[in-house]
């Protein structure tokens, strides 16, 4: 195997792989004998499942790998294959394994010409569920004929997969374009009124009590309402965030390995301040992102950029001053990758291990990452995974490609 692939543990590109990283197990207390041991296997069944990789997909093949079906039982349970080109590349699944992994990937790039640019929402902060519940609340009463008992199902699912990652605004103009077309009046003519459905409207403030908001009801006896229902949704967004905003899994763990590697990261997001940074504070990483490393897309451009348009993340890599192909995005929404591929952004890495994406529907999520539909070149993420922490490898492997002179794994 060794002879075959000599560098194993250096070409750690892959291609639009789904790693569906189960929750870690608890390493049992050993003896160094047995950690020894555990390496050893490790690096056997490494270098087993490469041998393999020559026969799982075709040269250049962009596919997403949920079994390896020509390893044995046992070991496909752990690792996953796949090729860039003539080359075969690995990563395994168990948690426990990955560590392995990563204590092996030298760091020999220059890690001050590398820059890690985050988005936020559903990224780096679970905040992305409790946004996307404020904003479908803020218009289920302006729907199509809305039914009360329908609101709080299918319906505010089928909802959130369809807007996430979309600006507040561009919600409300797109169920606008749909009244009109049944002959409707705009939203706001109607909430100005207060002409919406009494039986809706209790079911909408009853949600509103859970998410620690006042009633509309309340709002407007005590003339709180806020006449611009997306001034009324941004400071109903940034109470909420305040109690409810928190990291996604293994985030702070991540920062501070990439702290200890030196490498410098910043958010380049399309959410508005103040509301990122309230997030940040509430989720506890105000350490990692002090104001200056937060950048906005509706707060910093004038007129507001939003992605999929690059300007975001261009200003996020050059405020490290670093070249923008020399960057790493984490997106977890098409529009996102949209953004950093428009930028020509390195590498992409897909993020689907947030709240607002069902363990169901990650899979799918996951390929509508890789389909680039919102990219000016077609180009998706250039890999996907649900376990933020199996990034380092990649990482590693990117600063390496670079290293090399090699540009990042989209192209080939």
């Amino acid at each position: 195997a060794a002879k075959r692939s000599p560098r194993v543990f250096r070409l750690l590109l892959v291609r639009r792989v789904m790693l569906p990283s189960p929750p870690p197990r608890p390493e049992p207390t050993s003896s160094g004998k047995y950690r020894r041991r555990h390496a050893a296997i490790t690096i056997a069944i490494l270098a087993i499942a490469v041998c393999f990789s020559r026969s799982i997909t075709r040269p250049g093949s962009s596919v997403l790998l949920k079994s390896s079906p020509s390893l044995p039982p046992k070991l496909g349970r752990l690792a996953y294959s796949t090729k860039i080109g003539s080359r075969g590349g690995l990563f395994a699944r168990n948690g426990n394994v990955m560590r392995q992994i990563r204590r092996r990937i030298p760091c020999s790039a220059d890690t001050n010409n590398c820059a890690i640019l985050f988005d936020f929402d559903g990224t780096i902060g679970d905040t992305e569920t409790v946004a996307m519940e404020v904003a479908y609340w803020e218009l289920a009463a302006y729907f199509i004929d809305p039914k009360p008992d329908q609101l709080d199902g299918k319906l505010k699912l089928d909802w959130i997969r369809e807007n996430c990652g979309k600006p507040f605004g561009e919600m409300a103009d797109d169920l606008d374009v749909k009244r009109l077309r049944n002959g409707m009046s705009p939203l706001k003519e109607q909430r100005k009124n207060a002409d919406e459905d009494s039986e809706v409207m209790q079911v909408i403030d009853a949600k509103r009590l859970q998410m620690g908001l006042k009633t509309i009801k309340e709002l407007r006896e005590s003339s709180e309402e806020v006449d611009d229902l997306w001034d009324q949704a941004r400071s109903d967004f940034e109470m909420a965030l305040e109690t409810l905003a928190k990291p996604c899994r293994n985030v702070p763990e991540l920062l501070e390995e990439l702290e200890d590697m030196g490498l410098p990261f910043n958010i380049a997001t399309t959410s508005p301040k103040p509301r990122v940074p309230i997030s940040i504070k509430a989720a506890g990483l105000g350490r990692f992102f002090p104001p200056e490393k937060v950048h906005s897309g509706e707060s910093d451009f004038k007129p507001s950029r939003f992605k999929p348009d690059p300007s975001v993340y261009l200003k996020a890599a050059e405020a490290e001053r670093v070249n923008i192909s020399d960057c790493i995005a984490f997106e977890d929404s098409v529009s996102g990758v949209g953004s950093a591929a428009n930028a020509g952004v390195g590498m992409i890495i897909g993020y689907v291990g947030a709240s607002h994406i069902p363990m169901d529907e990650k899979n799918a999520h996951a390929e509508q990452l890789c389909m680039g539909k919102k990219s000016e070149l077609n180009r998706g993420a250039d890999v996907v995974i649900w376990n933020i922490m199996d990034s380092i490898p990649l990482i590693h492997g990117f600063m390496e490609r670079r290293r090399m002179g090699l540009e990042g794994p989209h192209a080939g």
